[in-house]
C-alpha cells in the first residue's frame, strides 16, 4: 500500500471514527451478556452459564476492560473492528480484481452496509463478524497459513463465519498445511468444550427460550437441535431478509442480485466455486433455523457484494442505481436503530457520504491495474 492509498484509508477510518464519536451508545439486549462475560473474564472467571450467546468478541474486549473499566468496553471493541474493516476491504478489492479502483469500490460497498456499523452501538457483534469475514476472504485470496485460525475465531464471534470454509479448504488439505486447519478446529473445539463443561450444551442458546416463552433462561439453555426445525418458512425468510428493505436488511437488494448473477455467469471469477458453496451453506444454515434475522446472512452479503464489483466497474448506471437502492436500506435502520444514537439523519448517513466520496474518487481518477495484485 503506497502513501496515497494509506492516507485515503486513514481518512475513511477517521470519518468513521467521527461517526462513532458523534453517537450516543446505548447497551441493549445481547450487549449486556457480551459485556458481562467480558467483565467476568477480565476478573479471571470464564462464565458461560450466566451469559448466553457466542462470546468471541468478549475475549477481545477484555483488554479494554482492564485499561478503561468502561461498562461499554464491548462497544469500543466493536468500533475498533469496524475501523479495521475499512483498509481490509480495500486490500481485498484491490488484490482480488487487480485494480485500485476496485479497492475503493469494495470499501464503499462495505460502508453501504449500515447494519454492522450501527448496531454495534447496542453492543451487538456484527461489526466484529464483518471484520473476520473480510479477514477470512483476504487470507483465502492470498492463501495465508493463518486463514483457518481467522476462520475459527470468526466462528466463535458468530457461527455464520463457518460457512466460508469452502473458500480455503482445498488449500489446506495436504500434509504440509493441514496442521493449520487442525489448529483452527482445536480452537473451536476448545471453546465448545468449555461451554459444554459449564452448561451441558455446546452452545448456551437461551435466545430460543426467549422466542418460545418470552423469557431468557441462561442457566437452562434448550438443546441445540431445537434451533433447527427445518421448515419451508425458514427458507422463505432468507429471501425476505435478503431483498425486502423494511426487514432491516444488510445491503442493497439490487446489489445482491447483481452479485448473484455475476457468480453464476462469470466463470472466470476468482474463487467462484468456493463462493457458490459458501452461499449455499449460508442459505441452508439460516433457512434451517427456527428464527433468523438479516444479519445472519452477512457472509453471503459480503461475498455477493464483492462479486458484483466487476459489473459495477463497467457500468456507472448500475452503480448509480445501487447508490439509490442503498438509501432505502439506510432508512429502515435509521427508523429502528439509528435515531436512538444520532441526533440527525445527516450524521447517521456519514458512511453513505464516505462511500460517495470513495466512488467519485475511484471513477474520476484513472487508475491502472495495481502491479502487485494477484490475478485470478
Amino acid at each position: 500500500m503506497n502513501k496515497k492509498e494509506l492516507y485515503l484509508c486513514i481518512s475513511v477510518m477517521a470519518g468513521l471514527a467521527l461517526y462513532f464519536f458523534l453517537a450516543t451508545p446505548m447497551m441493549q439486549d445481547d450487549g449486556f451478556h457480551y459485556q458481562g462475560f467480558a467483565e467476568a473474564l477480565a476478573h479471571g472467571t470464564l462464565d458461560f452459564k450466566s451469559y448466553y450467546g457466542f462470546q468471541g468478541l468478549s475475549f477481545f474486549a477484555v483488554p479494554i476492560v482492564w485499561l478503561t473499566g468502561s461498562p461499554i468496553s464491548i462497544i469500543y471493541a466493536s468500533m475498533i473492528f469496524s475501523l479495521l474493516s475499512m483498509p481490509l476491504a480495500y486490500l481485498i478489492g484491490r488484490d482480488w480484481f487487480s485494480s485500485r479502483r476496485a479497492g475503493w469500490l469494495a470499501m464503499a460497498l462495505i460502508l453501504l452496509m449500515p447494519y454492522p456499523h450501527v448496531t454495534l452501538l447496542r453492543g451487538f457483534q456484527e461489526a466484529a463478524l464483518l471484520f473476520f469475514i473480510l479477514l477470512i476472504i483476504y487470507g483465502s485470496i492470498h492463501r495465508k497459513n493463518w486463514t483457518p485460525i481467522a476462520w475459527a475465531i470468526g466462528g466463535i464471534v458468530k457461527p455464520f463465519a463457518l460457512v466460508l470454509l469452502p473458500l480455503f479448504f482445498d488449500h489446506f488439505w495436504n500434509r504440509r498445511r493441514v496442521a493449520w486447519l487442525i489448529a483452527g478446529l482445536l480452537i473451536g473445539g476448545a471453546y465448545l468444550g468449555a461451554n459444554f463443561y459449564q452448561t451441558g450444551h455446546f452452545v448456551n442458546n437461551a435466545a430460543i427460550n426467549s422466542y418460545e416463552t418470552g423469557t431468557y433462561e441462561t442457566g437452562n439453555p434448550p438443546s441445540l437441535k431445537e434451533s433447527f426445525p427445518i421448515e419451508i418458512k425458514g427458507f422463505l425468510r432468507v429471501g425476505a431478509n435478503l431483498l425486502i428493505h423494511t426487514r432491516k436488511i444488510l445491503a442493497s437488494p439490487l446489489l445482491m442480485i447483481i452479485g448473484a448473477l455475476s457468480v453464476l455467469l462469470n466463470r472466470s471469477l476468482r474463487s467462484r466455486r468456493g463462493i457458490i458453496i459458501s452461499v449455499i451453506l449460508n442459505i441452508l444454515l439460516v433457512g434451517s433455523l427456527s428464527f433468523s434475522f438479516a444479519k445472519y446472512l452477512l457472509p453471503m452479503a459480503v461475498l455477493l457484494s464483492l462479486a458484483a464489483i466487476p459489473a459495477l466497474l463497467r457500468s456507472r448506471v448500475l452503480l448509480g442505481l445501487i447508490l439509490i437502492d442503498a438509501l432505502l436500506v439506510f432508512i429502515p435502520i435509521w427508523n429502528y436503530f439509528g435515531k436512538n444514537f444520532w441526533t440527525h439523519p445527516s450524521i447517521y448517513l456519514i458512511p453513505y457520504w464516505l462511500a460517495l466520496i470513495l466512488i467519485a474518487y475511484g471513477f474520476f481518477k484513472d487508475y491502472r491495474p495495481h502491479p502487485d495484485a494477484q490475478r485470478g
